[in-house]
């Protein structure tokens, strides 16, 4: 019998590389989108040629909403939870503090509370974040303390609190899987990376706009999103605990734009400090990227890095792509998208 799966957030970057491995994997995948998901909300879905597939199943379900989540639990007694719905921007959060806890943190406590009451054998995992740790030196492993430094933080810090206290409490099957920044050619268009690789691109195609970015030493632990993808479902199948998923090294926005504009052909110069930084094409000397201080944060933590240590060691957790080659994917992703056949 296939094992009977509930993702949520499944027309996220994470929720459709899951459903689609959940699919080749031979699972039913019931992927829960929320009541008022837009249809071409699915383009991710529809870019990996999910949709339509028989054993994949669209189910309307908002997070926020306790007795819609105990219905969908009750109803479909799922073997697996894969808990990715979220509001995932930091700069939302900053806007709409309440919605993100409302969102991240009372949407996994519903969730949770609903397999303790119907489906206590099921195992659960959410997408948690490494944005809810304080680094030790410099690094983060699943010993370091909790904190949060602005909203979206406080909002996953509440989520993973919840997975602990559901556990630890109650005995519920439930995991954290405390995720560090990772990419792929599905990635949102307001994230960095994908800002970023989009630019390159135009500017390869001969368009002269400037791209404005915040903090450019702002470093990240950069990975590739299908590798997390698959740490997730070996974390489901292991016993219940949290771990750590990260490449373990840090690249700066600066230098990450620097690969991508490179792999699509353009040599970068950098020049001036602080705010008035900024990137000029080598081949013509126009500028290319600028500081806006519009979108540097009021609490931006300078390093975030991850130590996977033990994902790797149990859970045969590993990451194939290098910064450099995650760049070049996502460039390439672009640079597709703006061919006329890829509207066609």
């Amino acid at each position: 019998m296939s094992l009977r799966v509930l993702v949520t957030g499944a027309a996220g970057q994470d929720g459709a590389y899951l459903c689609r491995d959940l699919l080749a994997a031979g699972c039913q995948v019931h992927a829960a989108l929320r009541p008022d998901w837009p249809d071409d909300g699915l383009w991710r879905l529809r870019e990996l040629g999910l949709l339509g597939q028989p054993n994949l199943y669209l189910l309307a379900l908002d997070v926020r909403d306790a007795a819609a989540c105990a219905a969908a639990v009750g109803r479909l007694q799922p073997q697996h939870v894969f808990h990715l719905a979220a509001a995932s921007s930091v700069s939302q959060a900053l806007e709409d503090p309440l919605g993100s806890v409302d969102s991240n943190g009372n949407g996994t406590l519903h969730l949770l509370e609903a397999l303790r009451l119907q489906a206590r054998a099921a195992r659960f995992v959410l997408a948690s974040s490494g944005e809810i740790f304080a680094p030790r030196d410099g690094v983060v492993d699943e010993t370091c303390a909790l904190q949060a430094r602005h909203p979206y933080a406080l909002s996953k810090l509440l989520a993973h609190a919840a997975v602990r206290c559901y556990r630890d409490s109650y005995g519920v099957q439930a995991s954290a899987a405390i995720l560090f920044n990772h990419e792929s050619p599905l990635r949102g268009s307001a994230f960095v990376t994908r800002k970023i690789a989009a630019a390159a691109a135009r500017r390869a195609a001969g368009d002269g706009a400037v791209l404005r970015l915040g903090n450019l030493d702002a470093q990240r632990d950069f990975g590739y999103a299908p590798d997390y993808v698959a740490g997730l479902r070996a974390l489901a199948a292991a016993p219940p605990d949290d771990f750590v998923f990260a490449s373990g090294i840090c690249t700066s926005i600066r230098d990450f734009a620097t690969l991508a504009y490179a792999s699509a052909g353009i040599a970068l110069g950098w020049r001036g400090e602080g705010a008035d930084e900024h990137a000029f094409d080598a081949r013509d000397g126009q500028r290319c990227i600028a500081v806006d201080a519009a979108l540097l944060r009021p609490s931006d933590a300078p390093l975030l890095r991850g130590d996977a240590t033990r994902a790797r060691r149990e859970l045969g957790f590993s990451h194939r792509m290098d910064v450099a080659g995650l760049a070049r994917v996502l460039v390439e992703a672009e640079r597709q998208r703006l061919r006329p056949e890829s509207h066609a």
